[in-house]
């Protein structure tokens, strides 16, 4: 059977341990480092970075893609932002999109529709030992995958030349063909109303998308310090941006049954064009409407139950929109 090798000890050490075992034996692949442990390594040792960066490039090196980082308390929308900012992250530096999710053992209504919107195929979470479907309350669901893995800084050469190796994203294709009939575990209904430094981030970000002030830097930035425990920088950074003002929403008209406007920002891109955000509260399929003057936009959709679409209106006057992934 194939082995997994995983680095679980984030270490100058641990990471050129596992380097050299690579670099040793080209049957070798390795799992490991979120997208916030790959900037620290990045800012630590630019040279390492590089040597890894190769390594990923090259399929070698597979690291963890979904969550920022693998922090258990994600709420809600963080969720939505540090699936985008991950995504992004691996794009925009490596040119790679990964099909597994990563993460701590996220038990959010929210999971399996993050999971599919950011187009990932099945997830592996820490601490979770039990294959399974995980269903939100959107009837989106996502698999979970467990393997026995084998942490590289513990396996010497013998056993490097004794077994094959595989990465997540390989042993995804062997789960979707043997385990259709697992266990669906139906995820409890979640709150999406953002609270305190998130309501903060989500109205600054709102604030310049609705005054065509492009600071998609400064939210990633402040984002990006949130998840990393620095609420205060990130409250700086959401100030400087917003002036401690509200964004007029009521520049943008939402009509539908407990269907609630949840983020207006500006895409990833650096097109202009604007990212809207939607989420359905009642638990009931319905037809929706948007209204936005300012883009010569309006547009009709039908939205699930606790469903939470996404759209991209272009900045170029016609009011086009239509419906995007995450990533986007």
């Amino acid at each position: 059977m194939s082995k997994i090798a995983v680095l679980n000890e984030f270490s100058i050490e641990a990471i050129r341990d596992a380097l050299q075992k690579l670099n040793a034996f080209d049957k070798l692949k390795i799992n490991g480092l979120y997208a916030y442990q790959l900037t620290e390594l990045e800012a630590i040792d630019p040279e390492l970075f590089a040597e890894i960066s190769d390594m990923i490039k090259s399929g070698r090196w597979f690291p963890y893609a979904g969550a920022w980082n693998n922090s258990d308390e994600l709420s809600e929308i963080a969720l939505i932002k540090s699936c985008l900012y991950s995504v992004r992250y691996f794009l925009d530096n490596f040119g790679k999109k990964y099909r597994v999710f990563h993460g701590k053992k996220i038990y959010n209504n929210l999971l399996p529709q993050a999971v599919y919107s950011s187009l990932f195929d099945a997830v592996v979470l820490d601490d979770e030992n039990e294959s399974k479907w995980l269903q939100g309350a959107d009837d989106f669901r996502t698999l979970v995958m467990t393997a026995e893995t084998v942490d590289v800084t513990d396996i010497d050469d013998g056993f490097i030349k004794e077994n094959e190796f595989i990465s997540y994203e390989e042993l995804a294709d062997a789960f979707f063909e043997s385990h259709l009939d697992l266990e669906t575990v139906t995820l409890p209904t979640c709150n999406i109303k953002p609270e305190g430094i998130e309501k903060e981030l989500i109205d600054a970000e709102m604030f310049s998308a609705i005054n065509g002030d492009d600071k998609t830097d400064k939210i990633r930035e402040a984002w990006i310090a949130h998840f990393d425990g620095e609420s205060e920088k990130a409250r700086e950074i959401a100030d400087g941006i917003s002036g401690g003002k509200n964004p007029d929403i009521g520049k943008i008209e939402l009509h539908g049954d407990g269907v609630v406007l949840t983020e207006v920002k500006l895409s990833e891109d650096g097109s202009g064009d604007t990212v809207v955000r939607v989420a359905e509260t009642c638990g009931k399929e319905q037809s929706a409407y948007i209204m936005y003057d300012r883009l010569n936009s309006g547009f009709r959709f039908e939205i699930m139950p606790y469903e939470m679409p996404t759209f991209r209106i272009t900045n170029d006057g016609s009011g086009y929109a239509k419906e995007i992934y995450i990533c986007e």
